[in-house]
């Protein structure tokens, strides 16, 4: 492939960056180059070219950025779970802050001064999933890299890497887990990701027991030992909370910015609260294991959790036990449909907090929001592109976007997540 020489407009979700070739060799197509910082100019090699724009690989610098640093990784970037280590921290978090302006501005919604929520940019990964042993390489997914070391991952995560020979890993993928809130004597554990495979990894004694009942309605689901981990959540604020969810399945991965993020949903909760005195309801669309439902206990006076997943639901009851609150183990869409009007009707929730998957709201839950009286929706997401698709529609369904958080919970990658308060 022919090299070219390029120059790096802005970063775009994801990390890459946009560029464009200089000169009269330019197609008019854009390209997208992994490793380049905004402002730079470089040769690159076209490795593929679609209908609108190519896909580029650098090859050198030749104008540096002020904000490219060494990587602090000598993983990097062969390793795929960071691709932007070498630009500062500091402008790193301006950087993805462009990101959300910009998707949001794509979609003609204008939105009030961006907060953000961060931490330290390393030490603060306290999950991740290694296949074989290893974090995958870039590009190569069949090509563990066998780290001894991540610069990102706490210390519960880096001594259980150096003291596990590579040799002896589980072959397979497994999620491992190590933080000093879990309630375990080592503070660490791994599960495979198979459920047949489950066994149990946990050093010393857990201070929590599960019980083995759940309501009927789950029937079908269960809760393992083998595969539950147990921490307590402090928000810097508010009560702390003990939380119990499957290693195998979703929970955040910074648990430090999670608590920054609990703290500002509370303080939102106490403004409603001042103003309307009791709250009757709260309503927790795709809820997962509850660990924001934990939190709207103490608030309001019933709690609607809403998940597909049963089995995270299992977890939920487990959480909620002693709280005024009732479970659906249905899709959003499903509930919209066959729910949603009866619980409007008789008991209207004062705030809808949502945190769908990265294809955001399903159809049916973004419309019956649109078309409810839900004065309060605080929705979280993990992609902004379809949060600001979401946020369209609630917008001209007469909501107003009154703050905006950008959640840093993934230093040192591409990836953000986003907290947009609405009011009706």
């Amino acid at each position: 492939m022919s090299k070219l020489i390029v120059t790096a407009e802005k970063l775009v979700f994801g990390g890459d960056c946009l560029a464009r070739i200089k000169g009269e060799s330019s197609d008019g197509k854009v390209i997208f180059v992994s490793g380049l910082i905004p402002g730079e100019s470089a040769e690159i090699e076209i490795i593929a070219s679609k209908k609108n724009f190519h896909r580029g690989k650098l090859v050198s610098i030749l104008v540096p950025s002020s904000h490219r640093v060494a990587p602090p990784c000598s993983y990097y970037p062969e390793c795929g779970g960071c691709n932007l280590l070498h630009v500062s921290s500091d402008f790193q978090v301006t950087l993805r802050q462009q990101v959300l302006e910009d998707i949001f501005q794509r979609e003609g919604i204008p939105i009030p001064v961006l907060q953000t929520l961060g931490g330290g940019p390393l030490g603060y990964r306290c999950r991740m999933q290694l296949t074989n042993g290893g974090l995958q390489q870039r590009g190569k997914a069949h090509s563990p890299i066998p780290i001894t070391n991540c610069p990102c991952g706490t210390a519960e995560i880096n001594r259980w890497l150096q003291q596990v020979p590579f040799e002896q890993r589980h072959q397979g993928r497994i999620q491992i887990f190590g933080d000093s809130r879990i309630q375990s004597e080592d503070k660490f554990f791994w599960a495979p990701t198979e459920k047949e495979k489950a066994v149990l990894q946990v050093t010393g004694k857990t201070s929590r027991k599960l019980q083995d009942k759940v309501k009927r309605r789950f029937s079908g689901t269960s809760l393992s030992a083998a595969t539950t981990c147990t921490l307590q959540i402090s928000p810097k604020k508010y009560k702390p909370k003990i939380l119990s969810f499957d290693v195998r399945g979703f929970f955040q991965s910074n648990l430090g910015v999670l608590e920054q993020t609990i703290d500002v949903l509370l303080d939102y909760l106490q403004e409603i609260k001042s103003k309307r005195g009791r709250l009757s309801h709260a309503l927790d669309i795709y809820s997962g294991a509850g660990t924001m439902s934990v939190f709207l206990a103490d608030y309001f006076d019933l709690v609607s959790l809403v998940e597909h997943n049963r089995d995270a639901l299992v977890f939920a009851e487990q959480n909620l036990l002693g709280t005024n609150h009732q479970s659906f183990g249905l899709s959003g869409e499903r509930w919209a449909r066959e729910f949603g009007t009866k619980v409007m009707e008789s008991n209207l929730p004062e705030l809808a907090f949502v945190d769908p998957p990265r294809s955001g709201m399903e159809g049916a839950v973004r419309n019956f929001l649109a078309q409810g009286a839900i004065p309060h929706i605080a929705y979280l997401s993990c992609d902004p592109a379809t949060q600001a698709r979401d946020c369209k529609t609630l917008v001209q369904a007469g909501y107003t976007i009154t703050r905006v958080f950008l959640l840093d919970f993934y230093p040192n990658t591409g990836h953000l997540e986003t907290l947009v308060f609405l009011e009706k």
